[in-house]
């Protein structure tokens, strides 16, 4: 483990950013009446899964296969929902990431959490896993959920020049003839856009890379 790695894990166990980073990258109708832990929630797990290539720190992206479902066609992490089988949160972002792009848990050193996020669309609560793996991933995509595996160096996130603000439009309609837009902040890379929980999670994570460049 190199000691940039090192250091990300030493300071994911001190006090979180928290909703207050998070809150930088949420739509603009996110937060109204925001509760981050309601009742009822279904608890799911996501891993920002990290490596190296060519000296540059990167992280790892999903587009989701266009399912009809409530993030259908929408960047995310690899990830999904708690099942009864899988032991810890830990497991359940370990295991959906080997079925989503074929990342053996074997070979990954988790290296701390972030703040939970309720995402009120799907009702679950997102607990984001942070992990290393030392060489460079062989990805497998399924398919069946995901379209495309994406990859971007973690500097990109670090550069608040690459926030930009904006309507996003639905893949799914609400009726036949209506796309629902969005209002929300969302980072821009090679066409990709990545907005809602997922770049409110990148946005946790960028400041805790900054708190370790800023020691450095």
């Amino acid at each position: 483990m190199t000691v940039f790695i090192q250091n990300i894990k030493d300071e994911l166990k001190k006090d979180l950013p928290g909703l207050s980073f998070q809150a930088k990258m949420a739509p603009v109708s996110r937060l109204d009446n925001y509760n981050p832990n309601p009742e009822g929630a279904r608890k799911g797990g996501v891993l920002l899964l990290l490596y190296y290539k060519n000296s540059k720190l990167q992280i790892t992206f999903i587009r989701r296969a266009k399912d009809g479902g409530a993030h259908s066609g929408q960047i995310a992490f690899p990830g999904g929902k708690f099942e009864e089988s899988d032991k810890t949160i830990i497991e359940t972002a370990k295991r959906e990431t080997f079925e989503e792009i074929g990342v053996d848990s074997k070979q990954l050193e988790i290296l701390g959490s972030l703040t939970t996020l309720y995402i009120p669309v799907s009702n679950y609560i997102v607990h984001p896993i942070v992990g290393f793996i030392r060489n460079m991933p062989k990805f497998v995509a399924n398919e069946n959920e995901v379209s495309e595996i994406i990859v971007s160096p973690v500097d990109y996130f670090l550069d608040e020049k690459n926030i930009q603000n904006g309507e996003i439009k639905l893949e799914i309609p609400q009726t036949i003839s209506d796309f629902r837009r969005i209002k929300t902040p969302f980072y821009k890379f090679n066409g990709n856009i990545v907005w809602g929980a997922t770049a409110m999670i990148m946005s946790e994570f960028s400041e805790i890379v900054r708190r370790v460049v800023g020691a450095e």
